[in-house]
């Protein structure tokens, strides 16, 4: 009995001692382990959460400049829609870009602060025709339609003749203050008078040429047939100012710029979209805008420190050249290689080169090749062939 006694108290002291848990010694151990597995982790993880974070950076980065490109592409394909008039072919002059090239003498970046200033990137317009204002013709200021010129550089206001069946009261009303107006003469020999100078009776022979005004109050109706559009000289010597021209076609001298519009001429309605980068909001998050007429500025990408525009140009005085990619090639003739000078059917593709970086951060011991800052730099370039101008080598 005695033995059977002590055998069942054993038991129950074994029982005792398994529900109290672990002992001190067993305790002590597992926290170390614990404490040495956790140090362990929480290292790694403090080594690679820098590194997720590039990664992620440079992801977001590689998604915005690839984003940004697509949109440029949509936009430069189209260049020169609306252009051909429903009542006739204009011949010679579909516009499509506007290049304004920045060549800096000096670094155009200021490394301490990660800074880039405006004469580091080029600026581009796409040119687009409104589709929901038709063409209209120059008149004098009795609307007369025999004969009649206007002078883009002396005088103000501008006359235009409305369409049937619409009344000057309905052509006054379609245009506002600040809209900008593209003229192309129709490339014919035509005689008329030049006004509202009252010059006289003037013969001019000429081939197609192109100007630019901006309204600077709405249209006003001088007749049954006349709408006056007062405006500020775009200046054909290439000295306007920006407010007068602000895609810049007169901002550079060119004999394809022309003075006197006649009654067989073209009147258009621009919808420009404005491609530059803002550096003035904020000068260490350089942004790409993407302004399209009247609109917002609409921000396409984020930390660009690079956006340069060149065109594929052919020279129209040598038949045997080949157009040639040159970030020269903007809106100036004696570029070289040559410019297009605003004969838009020299430009036989255009293209866009970006370079974004990831937002800086001094603390990651890191040093890129490009312009020694502390963030990843990536790239990225199309070339475009706008399907609405002129493709023909010369």
């Amino acid at each position: 009995m005695n033995t059977y006694m002590n055998k069942i108290k054993q038991s129950e002291t074994s029982q005792n001692r398994s529900a109290a848990g672990f002992t001190l010694l067993e305790l002590l151990v597992a926290m170390a382990m614990f404490a040495a597995i956790g140090g362990a982790t929480f290292s790694m993880f403090a080594k690679n959460a820098p590194l997720f974070t590039q990664q992620q950076n440079t992801a977001a980065l590689n998604i915005a400049l690839q984003n940004a490109v697509s949109q440029l592409q949509l936009d430069l394909v189209n260049a020169g829609t609306g252009y051909y008039p429903p009542t006739g072919i204009i011949p010679s002059w579909p516009v499509g870009v506007s290049i304004t090239n920045q060549v800096p003498t000096t670094a155009c970046n200021v490394a301490a602060t990660y800074t880039y200033t405006a004469a580091c990137f080029d600026s581009l317009y796409v040119l687009t025709i409104n589709p929901g204002t038709v063409p209209y013709h120059p008149t004098n200021s009795a609307g007369s339609t025999t004969a009649g010129a206007d002078s883009v550089t002396t005088s103000s206001p501008f006359y235009i003749q409305p369409n049937p069946p619409q009344t000057a009261a309905q052509l006054a009303a379609a245009f506002t203050t600040g809209e900008q107006l593209l003229l192309i003469t129709s490339g014919t020999t035509s005689s008329g008078t030049q006004l509202p100078t009252g010059t006289g009776s003037t013969t001019t022979a000429y081939t197609p040429k192109v100007n630019t005004i901006v309204l600077t109050a709405n249209p006003t109706v001088c007749g049954a047939n006349c709408v006056a559009l007062t405006f500020n000289p775009s200046n054909a010597d290439g000295t306007n100012s920006s407010t007068n021209d602000p895609v810049g076609i007169s901002s550079t001298a060119s004999a394809n710029l022309g003075t006197i519009f006649h009654t067989t001429d073209w009147v258009m309605l621009f919808t420009p979209t404005h491609y530059y980068v803002d550096v003035t909001t904020n000068p260490q998050d350089p942004t790409l805008i993407r302004q399209a007429s009247g609109g917002p500025a609409n921000i396409i990408a984020e930390q660009i420190i690079g956006f340069k525009v060149g065109a594929a140009t052919s020279n129209a005085s040598d038949t045997t050249s080949t157009p040639t990619y040159s970030f020269a090639a903007q809106n100036l003739p004696s570029s070289t290689p040559i410019g297009y000078g605003n004969d838009f059917t020299l430009v036989r593709s255009v293209r866009v080169t970006m370079i974004g970086r990831t937002p800086p951060n001094p603390t990651a011991g890191f040093a890129n090749s490009f312009d020694g800052g502390p963030y990843q730099v990536l790239g990225a370039d199309v070339v475009v062939n706008p399907r609405n101008m002129s493709m023909n080598y010369y």
